[in-house]
This record gives structure tokens, C-alpha cells and sequence, in this order.
């Protein structure tokens, strides 16, 4: 390899990895209740929003910004034993990612009946799963595209 090409390959794989870690978030403007607003991410995109650090909450809170001011569905439910993200794909996560929480004085699990979780100004509440909220969903079908695109350009023109 001349260090042209090396230099390329470095930069694209710096590049990689900055995008492999943002996630592109897609606010929806439906009331549904939890498990309906999960059915329709999964079916429309890749699942309820997933969020992983503090930079990824301030992106999602950007992403519903201007248009929507009040308590949306994300990804975080409790299945009984711990708090889980609704995305189970183990490769999707790095290292304590899946442990990110934003709690506001919750959890308090009223009446042992709240199992899902909304967001309200980038604070988390556990709540009902059965009110009828808007939710946030994640995308990760457009940053594959774009890798599989970076990797194809950047092979081509080394």
C-alpha cells in the first residue's frame, strides 16, 4: 500500500466509527400506547429509540424540538428482573452503553402497573404502557447504507 491509500484507509475507518456511534432518530407525531408505538418503529424503522449516553439524548431532544413539547415513548421498558432496551441486538451496543439511564425521581413504579418508559424534556419517567403517547423511534437501516457506500467509494479509489 502507498501511504496514500493507508492514509485513506485510516481516515475512512476514523470516519466509521464517529458515524457508528450516532444514531439517527425519527420523531412521530401518532398517539399509541407502548407495545403499538414499538410494533410500528420495528415495522417502519429499526425499533423505539435507543439511547446511549448523554450526546445521544441531547440529539434525540434536538430531533423533537420546535415541533413537539410534552412526553414521548422511548425504547426503555422493565421486563420484571432489570430495565431493558426494547433493540436486543447484543452487536448494536458497545461497552455499558445498554446501562444509560435519565431518570427524573423515577423510577417509583405506581401501583406495580409502570413498565414502559416516556421521555419529557429529556427526563425519563416510568409510566403505564397502556396510555397513548407519540413516540421517538431509531434507524439504523440509513448508517448501514452509508457504510456499505463509504466502504465501496473508498475501496474503489485506493
Amino acid at each position: 500500500l502507498d501511504q496514500t491509500c493507508f492514509f485513506c484507509i485510516i481516515t475512512f475507518f476514523s470516519a466509521l466509527t464517529a458515524l457508528a456511534s450516532s444514531h439517527e432518530y425519527h420523531f412521530v407525531n401518532e398517539s399509541k400506547t407502548w407495545t403499538e408505538a414499538q410494533r410500528y418503529c420495528r415495522q417502519n424503522y429499526t425499533d423505539l429509540a435507543t439511547i446511549d449516553n448523554m450526546e445521544e439524548m441531547n440529539r434525540l431532544i434536538n430531533t423533537v424540538n420546535g415541533t413537539y413539547n410534552g412526553s414521548a415513548w422511548i425504547g426503555l421498558y422493565d421486563d420484571v428482573n432489570s430495565w431493558r432496551w426494547s433493540l436486543e441486538d447484543n452487536d448494536f451496543y458497545q461497552e455499558e452503553e445498554r446501562d444509560f439511564r435519565n431518570w427524573y425521581h423515577e423510577p417509583n413504579n405506581i401501583n406495580g402497573n409502570e413498565m414502559c418508559v416516556f421521555d419529557y424534556n429529556g427526563n425519563w419517567f416510568d409510566s403505564s404502557c397502556e396510555y397513548h403517547l407519540i413516540f421517538v423511534c431509531y434507524d439504523g437501516k440509513t448508517l448501514q447504507v452509508i457504510f456499505f457506500l463509504l466502504i465501496k467509494s473508498k475501496i474503489l479509489n485506493c
